[in-house]
């Protein structure tokens, strides 16, 4: 009983949904500023037919928008989370079909050009769903002070340097797997040319 207390605690809560807005208004941001990027990657997956991969990419880009402000306001948060629980595992199933269609050399669409598909970036999202289903409790409103605040502050920035890193992991990975098998290729050809 003391664990569902401890999840329920307003500063957890605020933590969940604050490092929800950050990965959200950043996906949202760069989808918007690269549109036609976003919309070929999307293509990319094959889950979507190719014809509706442009109003689909609006689609998900208008949703994160809406996401990430929603989880702001206290009265909408919990439908808010758990449309981006929905969003995360949209996104784990069309990673994870590409990942076991053998399909890794697809950009994620997730913040930026340069980020591959990786089982890593399937799992953060899995964990991101769980911050989504935290942010989704109501508990009752406190008056956090201003240490409080400072400690939820202090929690949002841990958890998004954690994804930073995660991602650079994921994209140095995903570079040295990509240089592995350039020069596997380049081995092969000039052996077949010898």
């Amino acid at each position: 009983m003391q664990a569902g207390f401890a999840l329920a605690h307003p500063i957890f809560i605020i933590v969940a949904a604050g490092t929800l807005v950050c990965v959200f208004l950043r996906g949202a941001t760069h989808k918007f500023f690269d549109f036609t990027w976003f919309s070929h990657i999307l293509a990319e997956y094959r889950i979507l037919p190719g014809a509706i991969a442009v109003p689909a990419a609006a689609l998900l880009t208008v949703l994160e928008v809406a996401v990430a402000f929603g989880l702001v306001v206290p009265q909408t948060r919990p439908v808010a989370a758990f449309a981006a629980a929905a969003l995360l595992l949209i996104y784990v199933a069309a990673m994870a079909a590409n990942l076991l269609r053998g399909r890794t050399r697809i950009d994620c669409g997730c913040g930026g050009a340069g980020q591959g598909i990786s089982w890593l970036l399937v799992a953060r999202n899995v964990a991101l769903t769980g911050l989504a289903l935290i942010a989704a409790q109501n508990a009752a409103p406190i008056d956090f002070g201003a240490f409080g605040w400072l400690v939820a502050g202090a929690g949002i920035a841990s958890f998004w340097l954690l994804i930073i890193g995660l991602e650079k992991l994921a994209e140095n990975l995903s570079y040295l797997a990509a240089a592995d098998d350039n020069a596997h290729d380049h081995q092969h050809h000039h052996l077949e040319t010898h």
